[in-house]
Protein backbone atom coordinates (compact mmCIF):
# COMPACT_ATOMS: atom_id res chain seq x y z
CA UNK A 1 0.00 0.00 0.00
CA UNK A 2 2.05 2.60 -1.35
CA UNK A 3 -0.23 5.37 -1.44
CA UNK A 4 -0.86 5.49 2.19
CA UNK A 5 1.40 6.66 5.46
CA UNK A 6 1.17 3.96 7.97
CA UNK A 7 1.79 4.89 11.83
CA UNK A 8 1.86 1.94 14.27
CA UNK A 9 1.45 2.81 18.44
CA UNK A 10 -0.23 1.01 21.34
CA UNK A 11 -3.33 1.53 22.52
CA UNK A 12 -4.03 2.21 26.15
CA UNK A 13 -7.63 2.17 25.82
CA UNK A 14 -7.80 -0.95 24.01
CA UNK A 15 -4.68 -2.74 25.39
CA UNK A 16 -3.44 -3.83 22.10
CA UNK A 17 -1.25 -2.80 19.22
CA UNK A 18 -2.89 -0.52 16.63
CA UNK A 19 -2.21 1.25 13.39
CA UNK A 20 -3.02 3.86 11.96
CA UNK A 21 -3.31 4.67 7.96
CA UNK A 22 -3.67 7.63 6.41
CA UNK A 23 -4.05 8.19 2.40
CA UNK A 24 -1.16 10.30 0.71
CA UNK A 25 -3.86 12.15 -0.69
CA UNK A 26 -5.38 13.51 1.99
CA UNK A 27 -1.54 15.14 3.34
CA UNK A 28 0.50 17.68 1.38
CA UNK A 29 3.41 19.57 2.26
CA UNK A 30 1.66 22.96 2.37
CA UNK A 31 -0.97 21.54 4.69
CA UNK A 32 -0.73 22.72 8.07
CA UNK A 33 -2.66 20.30 10.63
CA UNK A 34 -4.45 20.57 14.00
CA UNK A 35 -4.41 17.14 15.87
CA UNK A 36 -8.26 17.10 17.38
CA UNK A 37 -8.91 13.92 19.80
CA UNK A 38 -11.43 13.27 22.81
CA UNK A 39 -8.88 11.78 25.24
CA UNK A 40 -4.60 12.64 26.01
CA UNK A 41 -3.57 9.49 28.37
CA UNK A 42 0.20 7.95 27.38
CA UNK A 43 -0.05 10.20 23.86
CA UNK A 44 0.65 7.17 21.56
CA UNK A 45 -2.15 7.62 19.23
CA UNK A 46 -1.74 11.69 18.85
CA UNK A 47 2.34 10.82 18.28
CA UNK A 48 1.12 8.48 15.22
CA UNK A 49 -0.44 11.13 13.64
CA UNK A 50 2.24 13.29 14.09
CA UNK A 51 4.88 11.24 12.78
CA UNK A 52 2.32 10.97 9.56
CA UNK A 53 2.15 14.13 9.54
CA UNK A 54 5.74 14.89 9.68
CA UNK A 55 6.60 12.44 7.38
CA UNK A 56 4.09 13.77 4.90
CA UNK A 57 6.24 16.73 4.90
CA UNK A 58 3.27 18.99 6.47
CA UNK A 59 3.45 21.19 9.46
CA UNK A 60 1.91 19.93 12.86
CA UNK A 61 0.21 23.24 14.53
CA UNK A 62 -0.97 22.04 17.93
CA UNK A 63 -2.96 18.98 19.40
CA UNK A 64 -6.17 19.78 21.37
CA UNK A 65 -8.27 17.08 22.99
CA UNK A 66 -11.26 17.63 25.47
CA UNK A 67 -10.07 15.73 28.28
CA UNK A 68 -5.93 15.01 29.66
CA UNK A 69 -5.32 12.63 31.70
CA UNK A 70 -2.58 14.54 33.94
CA UNK A 71 -1.16 11.74 36.10
CA UNK A 72 -0.07 10.06 32.87
CA UNK A 73 2.78 11.14 30.44
CA UNK A 74 0.93 11.69 27.54
CA UNK A 75 2.16 15.44 27.47
CA UNK A 76 5.89 15.19 27.94
CA UNK A 77 5.48 11.83 25.22
CA UNK A 78 4.61 14.34 22.86
CA UNK A 79 6.99 17.58 24.05
CA UNK A 80 9.21 16.16 21.34
CA UNK A 81 7.31 17.28 18.60
CA UNK A 82 7.43 21.36 20.19
CA UNK A 83 4.00 21.61 19.61
CA UNK A 84 1.11 23.01 21.66
CA UNK A 85 -0.63 20.55 23.73
CA UNK A 86 -4.32 21.89 24.43
CA UNK A 87 -7.05 20.69 26.40
CA UNK A 88 -10.34 21.60 27.80
CA UNK A 89 -10.29 19.19 31.29
CA UNK A 90 -7.36 17.73 32.78
CA UNK A 91 -8.06 15.57 35.38
CA UNK A 92 -5.36 15.46 38.06
CA UNK A 93 -6.67 11.92 40.02
CA UNK A 94 -9.28 9.32 40.03
CA UNK A 95 -8.34 8.16 43.69
CA UNK A 96 -11.01 6.59 45.39
CA UNK A 97 -13.60 6.91 42.78
CA UNK A 98 -13.44 11.00 42.66
CA UNK A 99 -12.69 12.60 40.04
CA UNK A 100 -9.79 15.51 40.67
CA UNK A 101 -9.42 18.18 38.31
CA UNK A 102 -6.68 20.08 37.45
CA UNK A 103 -7.44 24.00 38.65
CA UNK A 104 -6.19 26.47 36.31
CA UNK A 105 -5.95 30.38 35.75
CA UNK A 106 -9.07 31.80 33.70
CA UNK A 107 -9.30 34.42 31.42
CA UNK A 108 -8.91 38.39 31.90
CA UNK A 109 -12.25 39.95 31.92
CA UNK A 110 -11.80 42.77 28.84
Amino acid sequence: MSDTFHAAFTSKTVGMNRELIVSKSHLNPDDRILVVDDFLSSGSSQEALLRIISEAGATAVGVAVLLEKNYDSGRKFLSGFNVPVESMVRVASLKGGVIQLMEEDGFEEF
